[in-house]
C-alpha cells in the first residue's frame, strides 16, 4: 500500500511539474508577443529619417547632419525583412540605389563614406559587407568592381598591407587591441571577412587558417577574448563568432562562452542596445555544441525581454544607450534582431511588423516636397 501511496505522489509532482513548466512557457509566449506594442510606429520612424535629396536615411531624427552609408543599408535591410521591397516604387528603390553607389572609389572598389568615423580597416569591411547586402536585397549592382586584391607586398597605397602576406596579417591581429578593447578589436577582424574574400585563392586560405590560429591560441578560459567588462569581452565573442559562422567552423570551449554570457546577463547591466542583440546571436552559434537547459534558457528569454525594451523611445525607434532620448537606425536594428530571435527561442515565426502601410504613405510625401 505504501508503494502506491509513494507511486501516486511522485506522479502527482511529475504533473504538477509538467504543468508548471507549460504555464510558464505560455507566459514567456505571451511576453514575446506582446514585444510587438513597441514596434507599431517603427516604419514610421524610418520615414522620417529619409533625405529626399540625396536618397540616403540619416542615423538618428536629433542628427541629421548627413544621410550615411550604414543607416540608409540598415532601413533597406529592414525594409526587405518586412516584405516590403516590392511594394516600393522603382523610382524610389533607384535613388538609394545611385545613393549607395556614390560612396564607391572607381581604383579600389571599396565604397568610403566620409561621415563613418571608425578606423579604416573597421569602415571599409563594414561598408562594403552593409553595401552588398543591400545591393542583394535590391537586386542591383555595384557601379564599379568590388574589390580584387593581389598579394603585392609593394601595393602600400591601398591601406590594406596586413592582407598581402600571412605574416603582415599576424602582425595586425597583434595591433587591434584585444586587452583594451575586444569588441573593437573583434568588430575590427570581423569587418574583414569580405575584404579577405577578394583575395586570391592560396594567400586567402593561409590568411583564414593564420586567423583560426590566432583566435584559438589567444581565446580565455571564460571562453571569450581580451580584457576589460564582461559586456566588452562578450560583444568581442559575439564579433568573433560571425567568422566561425561564415567558415562553417565550430566554435571552441562552448561550455565555457555559455557559462560566461549566463554570468554577464545576470549580473552586468545592459547599457547599450546591442548588449542585448549580442548574447542571443552568441549563444545561437554556439547552440548545436552544447547544452542549454529550459531554465536557462526561460532565464536568458526573460532577462533579453526586460532589457530590449528599456531601448525604446517615443519618437517611435529604439537608442543605442539607456541615456539617449532618441531613437537611431542602429539601435532598430539591435532591437529588430532581438525581437527575431527571441521569437525563435520560443517557437514562433518571425512575423512582421504591423503598420507599414504609412511608410510608404510618408516616404511618397517626403519625395514630393
Amino acid at each position: 500500500m505504501q508503494r502506491i501511496y509513494l507511486l501516486l505522489a511522485v506522479l502527482t509532482l511529475t504533473v504538477l511539474s509538467i504543468s508548471c513548466k507549460s504555464q510558464q512557457g505560455n507566459e514567456l509566449l505571451l511576453e514575446v508577443k506582446q514585444l510587438d506594442k513597441s514596434y507599431e510606429n517603427l516604419f514610421v520612424f524610418y520615414a522620417n529619417l529619409y533625405d529626399p535629396v540625396t536618397g540616403g536615411f540619416y542615423d538618428s531624427p536629433q542628427k541629421k547632419t548627413a544621410p550615411r552609408i550604414e543607416s540608409t543599408c540598415r532601413v533597406i535591410s529592414r525594409i526587405d525583412d518586412n516584405g516590403l521591397t516590392n511594394t516600393v516604387p522603382d523610382s524610389l528603390k533607384q535613388r538609394w540605389i545611385r545613393f549607395l553607389q556614390s560612396f564607391q572609389d572607381a581604383e579600389t572598389g571599396f565604397f568610403d563614406d566620409p561621415n563613418e568615423h571608425r578606423n579604416i580597416d573597421m569602415r571599409r569591411g563594414r561598408a562594403l559587407s552593409y553595401v552588398k547586402g543591400a545591393f542583394r536585397r535590391l537586386d542591383a549592382s555595384s557601379k564599379y568592381p568590388y574589390p580584387s586584391i593581389k598579394s603585392n607586398k609593394d601595393a602600400e597605397e591601398d591601406g590594406l598591407i596586413h592582407l598581402k602576406s600571412v605574416d603582415n596579417f599576424n602582425d595586425w591581429l597583434n595591433t587591434l587591441g584585444w586587452e583594451e578593447n575586444p569588441w573593437k578589436a573583434g568588430g575590427t577582424l570581423s569587418a574583414q571577412g569580405n575584404v579577405i574574400g577578394s583575395l586570391e585563392g592560396p594567400l586567402q586560405e593561409q590568411i583564414v587558417e593564420a586567423m583560426f590560429d590566432f583566435l584559438a591560441t589567444n581565446q580565455n578560459e571564460n571562453g571569450f577574448w581580451g580584457g576589460s567588462s564582461l559586456y566588452v569581452q562578450l560583444s568581442g565573442a559575439f564579433k568573433v563568432s560571425t567568422l566561425y559562422s561564415i567558415y562553417d567552423r565550430q566554435m571552441p570551449n562552448a561550455k565555457s562562452i555559455l557559462k560566461s554570457t549566463l554570468k554577464c546577463i545576470r549580473e552586468e547591466e545592459c547599457i547599450n542596445s546591442t548588449w542585448v542583440r549580442n548574447p542571443l546571436n552568441l549563444l545561437a552559434v554556439i547552440k548545436p555544441y552544447v547544452g542549454i537547459s529550459e531554465k536557462e534558457k526561460n532565464e536568458i528569454i526573460k532577462i533579453s525581454i526586460d532589457n530590449v525594451l528599456q531601448f525604446s523611445r517615443n519618437d517611435g525607434g529604439f537608442a543605442n544607450s539607456v541615456k539617449d532620448e532618441y531613437g537611431t537606425t542602429d539601435g532598430c536594428s539591435q532591437a529588430i534582431i532581438t525581437r527575431n530571435a527571441l521569437r525563435d527561442w520560443v517557437g514562433l515565426e518571425p512575423l512582421i511588423i504591423q503598420n507599414t502601410d504609412s511608410f510608404l504613405r510618408t516616404l511618397g510625401l517626403a519625395q514630393k516636397m
